[in-house]
């Protein structure tokens, strides 16, 4: 079944979502409404897919005052491409992951998830539906933000909080360092005076040694702006 973006509004967003989707996307107060889960949907044609997330997760992005300094790119490779993050959103140089599982996914990479998003992100958002929302809610960091995903009682999908989220405290340099390919850190490790060396790992620990927060998030900026505006080229 097709489900239009406009379908999902402000006040299907509970209040205990408030605090993060405000932090990322700036979303106002006004509008939003107190929520609770209508249970599982028992046809099993309701099953939210991913397709249907995302839909929905466009049409709040659309809702929330996004600035030209607002960077939110879709399926990203992470540390190297070992895990693929459905988005990495950076704004106000805080570096966040919205992760989606729905009805019709599997959990069989989520351990390899968890440890690849908190090494590198500030803040992860999981998005899950019904079938795996109990497992996923236990398997997930204390700081995670996990959002539930269902449809309402004309099908449209909407998100209700399960558990507000925090500030990782524990970002690792050096993972965030493995997101960047090899010219960007070697341009970085010049700005912060790190001889080259021909083994990246090597070169990856040096940088991270040297390297100061900002400088860290300019060059993860200046790399999610870069596959941004090449996407868009390609689609223009």
């Amino acid at each position: 079944m097709e489900h239009s973006q406009s379908a999902v509004k402000v006040g299907d967003l509970a209040p205990a979502s408030r605090s993060y989707l405000r932090h990322i996307f700036g979303i106002a107060e006004e509008g939003y409404a107190q929520a609770c889960t209508l249970g599982p949907d028992p046809r099993t044609d309701a099953r939210l897919t991913d397709r249907d997330i995302r839909r929905a997760l466009k049409g709040v992005f659309q809702i929330g005052g996004l600035t030209g300094s607002d960077l939110i790119v879709e399926e990203v490779e992470c540390w190297r491409g070992y895990v693929r993050a459905d988005y990495l959103c950076l704004r106000d140089d805080d570096l966040a992951v919205i992760e989606i599982k729905s009805d019709r996914d599997t959990l069989s990479r989520f351990d390899e998830q968890v440890r690849v998003y908190s090494a590198i992100a500030d803040r992860v958002t999981l998005i899950v539906g019904w079938s795996l929302a109990a497992r996923a809610l236990r398997k997930a960091p204390w700081w995670w933000q996990v959002l539930l995903a269902e449809r309402t009682e004309n099908a449209e999908p909407r998100f209700v909080p399960l558990r507000d989220g925090a500030r990782n405290p524990t970002v690792d340099a050096t993972a965030l360092l493995s997101m960047l390919p090899t010219t960007d850190l070697r341009v970085l490790a010049k700005h912060v005076g790190v001889r080259e060396t021909n083994q990246p790992h090597h070169l990856r620990e040096l940088v991270a040694l040297r390297a100061s927060e900002e400088d860290l998030r300019n060059a993860v900026r200046r790399w999610l702006t870069r596959i941004s505006d090449q996407r868009r080229s390609l689609q223009s």
